[in-house]
């Protein structure tokens, strides 16, 4: 265990004195959020704001950029060497790659809540006053689940490359299922049919219904979800993962 502990502490440092991720992580939702807000002002009446709309919405589009940074913190070519050394020290199979997961959810995790707080203070976005643990446990949940599936996609392709590629992907599929740009709606009942089978649509229903009609309800159910999906795909690590795929 403290070999484990040893190597997640590198690889968190390593994402901490990282000025372009650090900066992309800060800049992203604050930008998005913004530039939405304006372009679409006054479009969503005067109980949801156009900035709340896509404060909580912008929040976790961005969370789900976490298997991004997690695809790259495991397999960018100058992170490859070091871990060469681990592979063959005495240490689990699976301290690598869940290593890397940890490592990216704490980062991600910091410097978003830090952008949270910034779009709430000067956006004045609303992300429930009275259940703003619930709303940002959600959030965490999506964040983490995503930091697994950046891990994993590199487990099953043995490629930074290729997992980016497809990342973009699953993450602009999930970002119009569940309404993160305009309503799901406008794409007909099949679409919205379609997603309400998305885990991610789950929790942004969720999180609207806790800040909206604080209705708590689907809290567990969300967070359920998620935490089983995150164990899956950790699981799906330990099977796919080779270290000899550092040796390409």
């Amino acid at each position: 265990m403290y070999r484990f502990f040893r190597i997640l502490q590198r690889d968190t440092i390593n994402l901490f004195i990282n000025p372009t991720w650090i900066f992309m992580v800060l800049a992203f939702p604050l930008l998005l959020t913004a530039v939405l807000g304006v372009l679409t002002e006054g479009m969503y009446g005067t109980r949801i704001t156009s900035y709340d709309y896509y404060g909580v919405t912008m929040m976790i589009y961005c969370a789900l950029y976490a298997a991004t940074f997690s695809a790259n913190s495991f397999m960018e070519e100058r992170i490859k060497a070091p871990n060469l050394r681990i592979i063959y020290s005495p240490v689990g199979k699976l301290s690598i790659p869940l290593s890397k997961i940890i490592a990216t959810f704490i980062f991600t995790a910091v410097f978003y809540s830090i952008a949270g707080l910034f779009m709430k203070f000067v956006f004045n976005v609303n992300f429930g006053t009275n259940n703003l643990l619930l709303v940002w446990l959600l959030f965490l949940a999506v964040d983490f689940l995503f930091s697994c599936i950046g891990v994993f996609m590199c487990c099953l392709f043995k490629s930074e490359g290729v997992a980016n590629q497809i990342l973009s992907i699953v993450t602009t599929l999930f970002a119009i299922l569940s309404g993160f740009f305009f309503p799901i709606a406008n794409l007909g009942t099949t679409m919205v049919t379609i997603s309400k089978l998305s885990p991610v649509t789950t929790v942004v229903d969720t999180i609207f219904s806790i800040i909206y009609d604080q209705n708590s309800q689907g809290v567990l159910p969300a967070l359920v979800i998620m935490i089983v999906l995150s164990a899956i795909t950790i699981l799906l690590c330990q099977i796919f993962f080779k270290g000899e795929d550092y040796l390409c």
